[in-house]
């Protein structure tokens, strides 16, 4: 009853009320993709499967003790891991995962339950002039800047600080290269894992942290697994569920 598409020498793009009903329409792709799952489930548990996304920090330090707890009570639920960084929330969105385990700012447009709050640290090479377990972020930005486009760390940099850009998916990189002396860095506590005997780790003056959690694209379309791996996420990390 009303025109979603108009087409001319530019090419396709939507109307006004196709931009109002877009929303809508994707919900209802979502819950017809989520009832063939759930129904495929529901004839053969076997084909329980949960694919979850996560960041290669996340990866390394939650999430083997996460997916070992979750699979102790629930071994009928089988798990594929996709880990990313960025392309995780194209991911969410076009159904390739079911959910991911993101800060709150990637969560945004998703439904979000927000689960632990993760601090910034600042990783120095071992030898860093610096007296004392704290640094402010002023001192950190006179010396080469290891960064990403991708980083935490971004939206609280001005513009104009000096950095060395790394397109790196992996905080490993970045961190291989603060330990070679090549720079500092600050990110999140969890990418320190495994490399706690490479670098110095100072915390910041004024602090900064995350908010993570699990993201899911519609927690009305859910399907059961992801339900219940975000009922076991809330439980194991003591928080009310808000979805």
């Amino acid at each position: 009853g009303c025109t979603l598409l108009e087409r001319d020498s530019q090419g396709i793009r939507l109307t006004d009320a196709g931009r109002q009903l877009l929303p809508y329409i994707q919900n209802v792709v979502c819950a017809c993709d989520t009832l063939l799952q759930e129904a495929a489930e529901q004839s053969d548990p076997r084909k329980r499967t949960l694919r979850i996304g996560c960041f290669a920090s996340i990866a390394r330090a939650r999430l083997p003790e996460l997916l070992r707890a979750f699979r102790a009570e629930h071994p009928e639920i089988q798990l594929d891991v996709l880990v990313r960084s960025e392309e995780l929330t194209t991911a969410l969105a076009s159904g390739r995962i079911q959910l991911a385990l993101v800060d709150e700012a990637r969560a945004k447009g998703f439904d979000f339950q927000p689960l632990a709050d993760a601090p910034l640290v600042a990783a120095v090479p071992p030898d860093f002039p610096w007296e004392g377990d704290t640094i402010p972020l002023e001192r950190l930005l006179r010396e080469p800047f290891l960064s990403s486009p991708d980083q935490y760390i971004e939206p609280f940099l001005p513009a104009d600080a000096p950095r060395v850009e790394v397109s790196a998916s992996d905080d490993g990189a970045i961190l291989s290269m603060v330990a070679a002396g090549l720079g500092v860095a600050v990110l999140s506590s969890f990418s320190l894992v495994g490399y706690e005997e490479r670098v110095r780790v100072l915390q910041l003056e004024q602090p900064i942290a995350l908010r993570l959690g699990a993201a899911v694209k519609s927690i009305n379309a859910a399907g059961t697994s992801a339900r219940t791996f975000l009922s076991f996420l809330c439980a194991y990390y003591g928080q009310e569920e808000r979805l």
